[in-house]
């Protein structure tokens, strides 16, 4: 009686006088995986292609769960696996992108082509971090790695992309943080000292324009005649030579010192004032009343021109709050972009865009403050919150306005603000304030 042989593959060969097609199916059925046989001839074949069936649709399911792009490409860059993430990303289907050129089916990579191609024959895993990449209408940013296929006869790579932009949004937002706290000290020791000096300059003013101005005073009266002159005559000399203008002058200037004080205090005190709740559609729509009332003759700029478009949800909880606080955020927003929209080198017609909205799983209302003004850079809107950075010419800002704004949302209320910004397009304020519990 003849013994079973061993099958070069490894599955007993139960039949071993088979003709030579048959033999040449037996091979078929192993190399593709496929069984087209009578179940009779080969059980033990049947079991095993199952078997491997089973394991290919479990590592199938696997690689297409992964939250990562995925796509295998061969030595000539011509995709071979592309999974439901990369569908979902690109709304590109599986069939349709399998034997495409990976540049035609993903033109993102097509700056990494050489570095795909050297890693495949090199056989080292490549990484690039954080790369950029421009959608419609913000900057992405994405964590690629280039695996090699390092074993059996097939060459080629795997190629995983990661979407990290909200990664890079909360570092951004955590750099700033920190970079506000650390400067919140500093800020609050300047004003202390600033304070003093400044409002004795303010009085002495005050007092030396009622000395000089003050005719009907008896002092002034007798200091000017055991001077030898009059109060009248002082007046005169005054007037012409525009002394009280001077004075109004000093006291202006010395004012506006004293609000950059008081924005600069901001930054390490919380305020006493009494949290209510707010209807704060209502409170957005008085803020807009107040803003309408900015004009300047000189740079022919009226808030009234710009149109204000609401998209407010319905039936939005009441928010606790401090009113003034968050009126003086949505002001200094407002103003910023009227201003950036007046500026403008592009002629559209200047447009603010106010969104409201509960975020019930985060217990936050969220609202958005948006424009179709020119945008900012990167290297801009990355600063757009330290103190003291302005992108108007000197005299004009201060570089505080946001600043305050943003210590108001996140110290004072325990939110967060963040903006979103591209040139040519416009910016994007969001904040988020949280809801009672």
């Amino acid at each position: 009686m003849k013994s079973k042989r061993p099958h070069p593959n490894g599955i007993l060969n139960e039949k071993a006088g088979k003709s030579p097609d048959e033999q040449e199916q037996l091979h078929s059925i192993i190399g593709l995986g496929k069984f087209s046989a009578r179940k009779s001839y080969y059980p033990e074949l049947q079991k095993k292609i199952r078997e491997l069936q089973k394991a290919q649709s479990y590592i199938i399911n696997i690689i297409d769960s992964m939250p990562s792009v995925l796509v295998g490409v061969d030595v000539d860059l011509k995709v071979t696996h592309w999974n439901k993430t990369a569908e979902r990303a690109t709304g590109i289907t599986s069939d349709a992108a399998c034997t495409q050129n990976l540049s035609d089916v993903m033109p993102s990579l097509e700056p990494l082509m050489g570095e795909i191609t050297e890693s495949i024959h090199s056989g080292e895993i490549k990484t690039e971090h954080q790369c950029r990449r421009s959608s419609t209408h913000d900057d992405l940013y994405e964590d690629i790695a280039i695996y090699p296929l390092l074993r059996g006869e097939v060459e080629g790579a795997v190629i995983r992309i990661d979407d990290v932009t909200e990664k890079i949004q909360m570092q951004e937002m955590m750099l700033q943080s920190e970079k506000m706290l650390s400067v919140g000290g500093l800020a609050a020791g300047m004003a202390h000292e600033i304070n003093n000096p400044l409002a004795g300059m303010l009085q002495t003013a005050d007092v030396l324009a009622g000395r000089l101005g003050g005719r009907d005073l008896a002092a002034n009266q007798k200091a000017a005649e055991e001077a030898g002159t009059t109060m009248a005559a002082i007046t005169r000399f005054m007037a012409a030579r525009r002394v009280p203008q001077m004075f109004e002058a000093i006291t202006a200037s010395g004012k506006r010192v004293a609000q950059i004080v008081s924005n600069m205090l901001s930054f390490a005190r919380k305020s006493d004032a009494i949290v209510s709740s707010h209807d704060l559609p209502e409170l957005l729509d008085r803020t807009i009343e107040l803003a309408s009332t900015d004009y300047d003759l000189k740079k022919r700029y009226d808030f009234k021109t710009i149109e204000i478009v609401k998209e407010y949800e319905d039936n939005l909880p009441l928010l606790p709050c401090e009113a003034g606080k968050i009126q003086q955020v949505i002001l200094n927003i407002l103003r910023n972009g009227a201003h950036a929209m007046q500026e403008s080198p592009d002629q559209k017609a200047p447009q603010f865009i106010l969104r409201l909205a509960s975020e019930k799983n985060r217990r936050m209302l969220r609202m958005e403050i948006e424009d179709n003004g020119p945008g900012m850079a990167a290297s801009v809107r990355k600063r757009v919150f330290e103190p003291f950075f302005t992108t108007k010419s000197t005299g004009v800002g201060t570089g505080l306005g946001l600043s305050v704004s943003y210590f108001i949302i996140k110290e004072n209320h325990g939110g967060d603000m963040r903006v979103e910004s591209t040139p040519g397009v416009g910016t994007k304020f969001i904040i988020h304030l949280p809801l009672p519990e």
